[in-house]
């Protein structure tokens, strides 16, 4: 029976994950921790579920938890760590370092220490591997890091949490496991882990085709790694494949802009000399990125229980989750 303690347990995925660890009769308590105060959505789950307020971007914070009487009573045996930092003006700590990355270093560096922790699974994204040129990218977890691109500091931050993780990947006490998600697109339409739409800048002259997943599965796939006995890397994508316009379009955003060859060249020369393409999300927005997710279904047991669909809504479309039949 697992304890498991989940970080920004108030996002979107993990309201998600919460429920999932609720429904299954392996996990015995969930502690849910964020910075807010206790999330009512809870409400229906507390003989199971309980929450902690708490900042994990301060030291003192993360360390009075782990040293707290709460922490000895709950027991707790694994961790899932969520990538939902939401880092503020003034947050940073000293040497400009993101908030998401001295965070997961602090709780990796507790749950060392804490011998009754044995699994630590981390939700990362599939925008950490580098894009190559190319119409479609399918990669696999061997697929090198961006570690030269020119992307902004939430990408950076998202592979520096990555190789932190990657670095216990052969501790003999700590089982650790990287989850990398192709886009997460949330019930409601909205997009997650996923620079090329969170931004809503279309390609310029490219329209290149992206993995996506349902929130719900991206739950899935954390409980299974959750009981998982083989640690590692694992990609997660579900069966969906969508050109970058439709879900730009789905959001009422622009999609991708035709042009004729000679044309998108010469404004791509442009665009690349005033900076235009150096936003973070310019080699995505024009390769894209295609998940190979054949080790998470061979190793996990994981299949997608849920697809992603485009249905016209008027005089556009609208983008939906719907369960597999």
């Amino acid at each position: 029976m697992r304890r498991v303690l989940v970080t920004h347990v108030d996002s979107i995925v993990g309201r998600r994950l919460v429920k999932a660890l609720y429904h299954d009769p392996d996990v015995a308590l969930v502690l849910g921790v964020d910075t807010g105060p206790s999330p009512s959505f809870l409400e229906p789950y507390r003989h199971k579920c309980v929450y902690q307020r708490l900042d994990l971007a301060k030291a003192r914070h993360i360390m009075s938890f782990f040293q707290s009487e709460r922490f000895a009573r709950a027991r707790l045996d694994s961790l899932i760590h969520l990538p939902f930092v939401q880092e503020r003006p003034g947050e940073r700590v000293p040497g400009n370092v993101h908030v998401l990355v001295s965070e997961t270093r602090r709780l990796l560096q507790h749950c060392k220490r804490e011998k009754r922790i044995q699994r630590f699974i981390y939700l990362s994204t599939a925008f950490v591997y580098r894009p190559e040129p190319g119409n479609v990218n399918i990669v696999n977890e061997e697929q090198f890091l961006d570690f030269e691109g020119e992307g902004d500091h939430e990408i950076r931050a998202w592979i520096d949490t990555d190789l932190l993780c990657q670095a216990e990947l052969h501790d003999t006490h700590l089982q650790t496991t990287i989850l990398r998600t192709a886009t997460v697109v949330t019930e409601s339409g909205e997009f997650l882990l996923s620079p090329p739409l969170e931004r809503g800048e279309p390609p310029l002259g490219f329209d290149p085709m992206i993995s996506a997943i349902a929130d719900r599965d991206v739950a899935r796939s954390l409980v299974l790694a959750l009981h998982a006995d083989e640690p590692g890397i694992y990609n997660v994508a579900g069966r969906d494949v969508f050109p970058c316009s439709l879900l730009l379009g789905a959001r009422g955003r622009s999609g991708a802009l035709y042009l004729p060859a000679l044309v998108r060249d010469t404004l791509a020369r442009i665009a690349q000399t005033v900076a235009v393409l150096r936003s973070g999300n310019g080699d995505f927005a024009r390769y894209g990125m295609v998940l190979d997710t054949r080790h998470a279904a061979e190793v996990l047991g994981f299949e997608p229980h849920y697809r992603i669909e485009l249905r016209r809504a008027g005089s556009g479309r609208r983008i939906e989750t719907i369960r597999c039949r």
